[in-house]
Order: structure tokens, then sequence, then C-alpha cells
């Protein structure tokens, strides 16, 4: 229409019936033909990244799908992430690697960043240094699609929407992604599962089946993880892509090393590992453990009350505070140690039996002298509130009152040992 306009507006005598059948004319190209290809049993599988719109813990939240599809038998495979980076492109094939239980010998990407470190040529691409060493460790062969031919690996191309929709069509709300993860195993397992018309009523299962012996032999875990040196700041924190991790206060001024893995991280110190922590995908967000702060707390108990430590604490030691310690914080820092030790599990067993007997009361010296012995033996023997000290305090008298009624030395009534 404005092709048409425009021409009237010059003067030209045209009708629009006779550009619109030009234009027509200019547009019919010859379309573009395709080549069926046949595959060897464990010879290709192909990769690509897909989105998923889900609902965790009631808000809607956008995460990245790892799909890969083995070219013979279209067998699927695929896992959620929060982002598209390094970690989470390394650890998809892991992941799928240890699933099929081998290698196939060429994997095929297109031209995502992960994969492509830059262009040599139109048709010449040189991988990115982490997908060599990859593929160097696993033994397999990668091969690049040309510029916007997703349909070069068309299996992958179209598995991203089979999965997605058949996945999350009918269920899209999850309380975490650990969650979204297992439902999404469960589903592709029935995928994977059904037979199929294009393989003599075989399942991609059953073909994976027949591919394994094919297959490059499964190396051990390769890892994945980003190493990074930080140093601990003031807070005994360290500060990884803008969010904080505590570690123990006796650290701060220290460097440690972080070991980044999609999921959770790892912190060392003198190559021993210190801490671990969910990996936080927010904006400024603080991770602490309140063991971490013992040191300092035992110096400033007050400090507990209001600090981030104690916001993040497990709801259950939040609880057991609330009830027992927010006169007592020196206290409960101690209680902590033994918790650390021994287990939330145990010690909450031992604070239920001690709320039951009523003289006893709660404390944390109580929960100390019980916490190493069998809890059901001493409370059971203790009814009345006679703790196990008392007992064998009780033993011991009466062993040297007998001692003295039988020696020579003159004894009187009035002085004996009575308990």
């Amino acid at each position: 229409i404005d092709i048409y306009e425009s021409l009237a507006e010059g003067g030209y005598d045209i009708s629009y019936c006779t550009v619109s059948n030009y234009i027509k004319a200019k547009l019919d190209k010859a379309k573009e033909a395709y080549v069926r290809q046949e595959y060897k049993l464990g010879d290709v599988a192909e990769f690509d990244w897909g989105h998923v719109n889900l609902i965790i813990a009631g808000k809607t939240k956008a995460f990245q799908m790892a799909v890969f599809t083995t070219a013979k038998g279209n067998f699927r495979f695929a896992h959620l992430y929060n982002n598209q980076k390094m970690q989470s492109f390394l650890d998809s094939h892991v992941k799928f690697f240890n699933k099929v239980g081998g290698v196939h010998k060429t994997l095929v990407y297109d031209n995502m960043k992960v994969a492509v470190a830059r262009f040599v040529s139109k048709t010449e691409k040189m991988p990115t240094e982490d997908l060599l060493k990859l593929s160097i460790y696993y033994g397999f062969k990668h091969r690049f699609c040309n510029a916007r031919r997703g349909n070069e690996k068309g299996h992958v191309e179209k598995s991203v929407e089979y999965v997605r929709r058949k996945a999350f069509s009918k269920k899209d709300t999850f309380e975490n992604i650990d969650e979204a993860n297992k439902y999404l195993e469960d589903m592709l397992e029935k995928l994977n599962s059904k037979p199929s018309k294009y393989h003599d009523n075989k399942s991609p299962s059953d073909i994976l089946e027949e591919e394994f012996q094919y297959l490059n032999a499964l190396m051990p875990s390769y890892d994945i993880a980003k190493t990074m040196e930080i140093r601990v700041n003031k807070y005994s924190v360290v500060t990884i892509d803008e969010n904080k991790y505590s570690v123990p206060d006796a650290l701060v001024g220290k460097f440690v090393t972080a070991k980044i893995y999609p999921e959770n991280i790892l912190i060392y110190n003198n190559n021993n590992m210190i801490t671990e922590h969910l990996r936080s995908y927010g904006r400024h967000t603080w991770s602490i453990k309140i063991e971490h702060y013992l040191k300092t707390l035992k110096k400033k108990p007050g400090a507990i009350h209001s600090s981030t430590a104690m916001q993040q604490m497990n709801p259950r030691l939040q609880a057991i505070f609330n009830k027992y310690y927010t006169e007592n914080p020196k206290d409960f820092i101690e209680l902590i140690e033994i918790i650390s030790e021994n287990g939330l599990d145990k010690i909450e067993k031992i604070i239920n039996k001690l709320e039951r007997i009523a003289p006893l009361g709660v404390d944390t010296e109580k929960i100390k002298m019980l916490c190493n012995r069998s809890t059901d033996t001493v409370l059971e023997n203790n009814k009345e509130g006679i703790t196990e000290i008392e007992k064998h305090s009780k033993s011991l008298l009466n062993q040297y009152a007998t001692m003295l009624n039988n020696s020579a030395v003159p004894f009187h009534k009035e002085t004996s040992i009575i308990w």
C-alpha cells in the first residue's frame, strides 16, 4: 500500500493490483531444500537452550532449560538453570553424560557464546577454551551450525518446544527449582519410554540402550567449578556476583578460595573446606550462618538479637532461642557450638524430654551434660528430677560411709555421712 501510494503521488498511472503482483513476484524465491540424514548408533547428540516461565514459591520466574537430544533415537534430556553462563553449560553436559552412561562421538551446537569464542570465517568458528577442555576430557568432537541455520540441528530445535510443552503445559507451579527439576526428570522418563512409529515401535530409551556399546567410555565427572580467591571482609563474608556468603569469623582479613557451581558454593582455606552455601541468584543478598560468628558473639552476645544471622537462622533454632534464651544470649551461643557437634535433631529431642521434667528446666548446662549420653536411659531413670551426677555422687558417699562404719576408727552416728 505504501509503495502504491508513493508511486501515485509521484504522478505514475499505475494500479494497486499491478504493484501487488510485482511485489509478490519479487518475493517468490525458490524455497530451501533439505537433505534427509541417517545417523549411526552412538554418533551424534545435539544441544540447545530454551526458556521456561515457572511460578516458584508464588513468584513468576524465567529459567533456562538445557536440552540434549540424541540424533539416532530422539532420546531427550533436560535440566533447568538460573542462567546460560558457562558453569550451567558445562554442568548440563556432565549431567547428560552421566545420565546416558557414556559420550556420543560428536556434539552439535549453534553459535551460542558459551560454545563459540570467535568467528574465524563465515564457516569456521573457534570454540571457547572451556568447551575445548571439556571435549578433550570426554573425547568428543564438536560441530557448529551455520549462522541462522538452527534447522541444521533440527532434532534439538524441536525438542526444546516439545519438552517445554509436554512437561510444563499442565503444571508450572513449584516450591523451588529442585522440585521443578525432579518433576522435569520424571516427565522425561515417561516421554523417553513411549514407543515411536518411526523406529519400529522402539522407544528412545530402547534405542539409547542399543547405542550404549558404541559410545565413548564415561569418565569421572568433570569438575565444572569456577575458582576464585577472595578476601574476607570485616563482616566475615566474601562477595560473589554481588551476593555475600559468610565464613568463620577467625578468617576476617584473610584470603579464601571459592569453588562456584550452578547450585552451590564451596569455600576453602588452606585446601580444607570450611563451609558450603546454596548459591543465590538475587542481587545484594546475604547468606549467613550464625555458627560462623561464635567467636565474635561471645564477646558481644547482645548483638545476636537483631543480627542478620539471627534473621536467617533455622526456624527451629529461632524457636529455641525465643523460648529459652532471650534473656541469656551468651548461653545460646554455647548451645550453637553443641548443636554444630551433635546435630539439631538430637538437641531438640533432649529439650523435649527436659520440658516434661519440670524441676529440671531447660538450660545449656543440662543439654551439654545429656547430649553425649543415652538420653532415653538418663531421663527414664530420673523421673523425680535426680540428675546423673547426683546419682553418682550419692553412690560414692554411701560407699564412703560404709567404709567408715567398717573401720577401727571411732565413729559416731551424728557425724556419719547421710544423703
